[in-house]
């Protein structure tokens, strides 16, 4: 069950009481985060997404005894923590140590505290520059990257042959990265005085 798209995720800090913030918002700005805590734990893209998913769902259901006072983004690693234990028992996988896990949350929280800081962060140039994507092309990445299906899988999708798929991804990719490399020199460029 998918409750967020990745590519209409937002950026930015959602503060405030989930009880009553629109649900669908806080997943759309955490999910990313969480997700990359996910595979660091799982080592494994698809088992990260079904944990974060299941998690989101824990959320929902727990949002009415949310503490206010406590930070979202913990409370919601804590809860993709607990999956990803409940998943490690299920599987008997490989198991991190307790200072293995302490420092992905650490590095986690860092990388989390950086992109609220940085308004124009190179996640939020991205989707800026996917958004100017024809529509065949994003939904080709859409596809292969943040739905993590290979090139015959998406070409099944979208009705075309493989080989248009290839071709798809490499304007893509040629396109995102005329983009953001104008981004990123608008943003080091002095401003004039």
């Amino acid at each position: 069950m998918h409750l967020v798209n990745p590519e209409t995720e937002a950026s930015g800090k959602v503060t405030g009481d989930p009880r009553t913030e629109d649900f669908t918002s806080l997943v759309h700005t955490h999910h990313r985060d969480l997700l990359v805590y996910a595979v660091s734990l799982t080592r494994d893209t698809a088992t990260a997404r079904d944990i974060v998913q299941e998690a989101f769902i824990v959320a929902y259901e727990k949002r009415e005894v949310f503490d206010v006072t406590r930070d979202f983004s913990t409370w919601m690693r804590g809860i993709v923590r607990n999956k990803w234990r409940e998943w490690l028992r299920k599987n008997r996988r490989y198991d991190l140590s307790d200072n293995e896990l302490a420092r992905i949350d650490l590095d986690v929280a860092a990388w989390q505290a950086v992109r609220r800081n940085d308004e124009n962060s190179l996640f939020d140039s991205l989707e800026q520059c996917l958004e100017l994507l024809p529509a065949n092309l994003r939904e080709t990445v859409n596809a292969y990257y943040y739905e993590g299906r290979n090139g015959d899988e998406v070409a099944d999708v979208l009705h075309v042959a493989p080989a248009a798929i290839r071709k798809r991804l490499q304007r893509a990719r040629s396109l995102l990265k005329q983009c953001l490399d104008r981004k990123l020199a608008d943003t080091t460029q002095p401003s004039p005085s």
